[in-house]
Parts: structure tokens; C-alpha cells; sequence
């Protein structure tokens, strides 16, 4: 029997407008293993501008997760929203040390940032030599609100587990993403890619939510591009009450079961994945008409569906179509063995929704 990493475990924790998405994660060499897992929907309200309103009423939520999963852990890492986070690339003398690059920031990051600096967090990563001068390196700055940690990091302790680390949700993405890349196809021309061409092939990661849709671009593993657009899978719900009269409730169920009518299919469902299709189209070429991409030379060679909306039937297929892009739909877990209490045909239901969550639980690891 494998004896799996006995480094203290962190619970990924990943709070969307929608709901409460808990992940464990253990690993053997390189292998990793689901130990636990738990969704939990959040009420209309108990989240405000991407945070949490009442941290006391999320908490609930966010323990009732940690004991429907059977987890004993309680370290666990939290992510802010992608869109709540300001990232810079500074140069820096290259003879400062980590402390003088720690001294010097938040002068620096005044000069960036469109609020107080006692107002915000800071952190910063050093990213090397500068390509400008030998003289100097690259520090990059990540600056959010006070309010965007503050509030996660309460409702964490309201549920009686401690906060280690608070993370970005684009970074999270990129940890999960190094997982899908070995799953993704091949770019259509066949056999290995030169170098160059692979540092200009992009991927596409959407995550399709509740109520809102990020698109990040992926050039390797790392992201370089995200745009937040404001559309997602309510929308689906508010048709289906509209047409249908049905209350919000039973219009959410009928949208998960797809039992709704007999013309629910080509009234309602098969224009909504149209409709989706051409907002990430949309998305694209927004991310496209940007200077630095606007050679022709870059090209997406495939689009990676997340979130609730990658869980509806046939969208892959759609977006494949309308795009022209091969498109699949995101399977974290799909190497990774799982515990015996974990039920994997509900792991393997939800893994598109388990994307950012197991992303922040890799952080036990790095």
C-alpha cells in the first residue's frame, strides 16, 4: 500500500457567487489522490461584489461543507477574485535584497494602485534579471483590498478552520492547469511542436459560473491575459422561469435534470450554448485586437471549459463549432486516484466545478 505525503494537508477553498467548493488533496511521488470533497450552494445575498456579505452566515455554509466532506483537515487556502487583484511588473535594482525589495514596495506600489496604500495588501514575487538592463531585476507587485481578504478570512475562522494561505484564483487556475495539460489535444497539424511555435500556442480557459464568465489565456502554464465578462448559467435559469413560468427554484431543478418540456431543447437550451459560444468568442477576440497579440503569429489552439456551465450537456460540442477551436470539457481529477470514501461518480460529475478549489489544495505541495 502507498503511504501518501504526510505534510500537513490545506483544504482548498474556493467561494464563488453560487456556492461553497471544498477540496483535499494528498499526493504519493507524483501522483495525487482525492481524499475529500464537498459543494455547497450559498443563499441569494450572502455574497456581495464577488465577497462574502456576512461572513457569519458564509462560515455556516463553509462548515457545513467541511463536515459533509469528512475532512479532518482545518489549515486551508482561500482564493480572491482574478478581477480584485492588481499585478505589475517593477524593476528594481538587481543588489536589493529580498528585505530592501520588502522596504522599498509599497513606494512602488503607489505609483500603480488607485487606492490608499494602508488600504491594501501587498506581496511580491521575484520574477529575475530584467530583459531592459542587466542592472535590474523584474519584481512583480500583487495589490488587493484589505476588504477582499479580510472578509474570506473571517467567514474561514466562523467556520473554524485557519486561514494559511490567501490566494488568486488566476494562480490557483494555472496550478490545476498543469494537471489538464497531458489530457488536452493536440494541435490539428500532428507531431511534436518547435519551440517556437509552442511558446505562441495558446489555450483557453473559461469558467463558465453562475453569473459570471472568466476567460483566462494560457500561454504554457502560465496566464497572460483575463477578462471577466458578465454572463453565466442564471441566465439559463431565468429563461426556463420566463417561458415556462416556473418559480426560481423549480426552474434551477429542471435546469439540472433537462426534464422541462419536450421543446425545452431547441426553444431554450440549444440557443442559450449559442448564445454562450459567442460570448467567449466575443471574449477572444477582445484578447486578440490587444497590441502585443495582434501579429496574427499567436493562435488558441484549444478552449478548456470550467464551472457549472461546462457541466451542460453538449456545450463543448457548440463552442467547438461556433469557434472552430477544439474544445473540451475540464477533468482536474482524471489521473488522481480517490479516497474510499469519496463517491468518484459524483467526483467525476463535478470535477469542472472542483477546478480553482483544487487548484488552492495543491498549494500543500509547492
Amino acid at each position: 500500500m502507498a503511504l501518501f505525503n504526510r505534510k500537513e494537508p490545506i483544504l482548498g477553498i474556493d467561494l464563488s457567487p453560487s456556492a461553497v467548493k471544498l477540496v483535499e488533496l494528498s499526493r504519493s511521488g507524483p501522483r495525487y489522490r482525492v481524499e475529500a470533497f464537498a459543494i455547497e450552494p450559498l443563499g441569494e445575498g450572502m455574497m456581495e461584489d464577488r465577497n462574502p456579505a456576512d461572513p457569519e452566515m458564509v462560515g455556516e455554509v463553509i462548515k457545513r461543507a467541511w463536515r459533509n466532506s469528512g475532512t479532518r483537515v482545518r489549515r486551508a487556502a482561500i482564493a480572491v477574485p482574478t478581477s480584485g487583484v492588481i499585478t505589475r511588473t517593477v524593476p528594481m535594482p538587481a543588489n536589493f535584497s529580498e528585505s530592501d525589495i520588502e522596504t522599498n514596495i509599497p513606494f512602488e506600489a503607489s505609483q500603480y494602485i488607485p487606492y490608499p496604500v494602508e488600504e491594501v495588501y501587498l506581496d511580491f514575487e521575484v520574477k529575475g534579471v530584467s530583459q531592459a538592463s542587466s542592472d535590474m531585476q523584474d519584481v512583480m507587485l500583487v495589490v488587493t483590498r484589505k476588504e477582499n481578504v479580510d472578509a474570506r478570512e473571517a467567514a474561514l475562522k466562523e467556520a473554524g478552520l485557519i486561514p494559511i494561505v490567501v490566494d488568486v484564483e488566476a494562480y490557483a487556475l494555472e496550478n490545476t492547469f498543469r494537471l489538464l495539460m497531458d489530457t488536452l489535444p493536440r494541435p490539428s497539424e500532428g507531431g511534436p511542436l518547435s519551440l517556437s511555435k509552442a511558446r505562441e500556442s495558446l489555450t483557453a480557459l473559461v469558467d463558465v459560473g453562475a453569473t459570471i464568465t472568466n476567460l483566462y489565456i494560457l500561454q504554457g502554464e502560465r496566464v497572460i491575459f483575463t477578462r471577466e465578462q458578465g454572463f453565466g448559467c442564471d441566465q439559463l435559469t431565468v429563461r426556463i422561469a420566463e417561458i415556462y413560468g416556473l418559480p426560481r427554484e423549480q426552474a434551477e431543478q429542471a435546469k439540472r435534470s433537462g426534464q422541462v418540456a419536450d421543446d425545452f431543447a431547441a426553444t431554450v437550451l440549444e440557443p442559450f450554448k449559442q448564445m454562450l459560444a459567442e460570448q467567449i468568442g466575443h471574449g477572444l477576440q477582445f484578447f486578440f485586437s490587444s497590441d502585443q497579440f495582434a501579429s496574427g503569429r499567436y493562435t488558441v489552439d484549444s478552449i478548456v471549459l470550467i464551472g457549472g456551465g461546462a457541466m451542460i450537456v453538449g456545450l463543448d460540442r457548440v463552442v467547438a463549432d461556433v469557434l472552430g477551436i477544439t474544445t473540451v470539457v475540464a477533468n482536474p481529477f482524471k489521473n488522481m486516484g480517490s479516497a474510499a470514501k469519496v463517491n468518484s461518480s459524483a467526483l467525476l460529475r463535478d470535477a469542472p466545478l472542483l477546478a480553482v478549489a483544487g487548484g488552492l489544495a495543491m498549494r500543500s505541495f509547492g
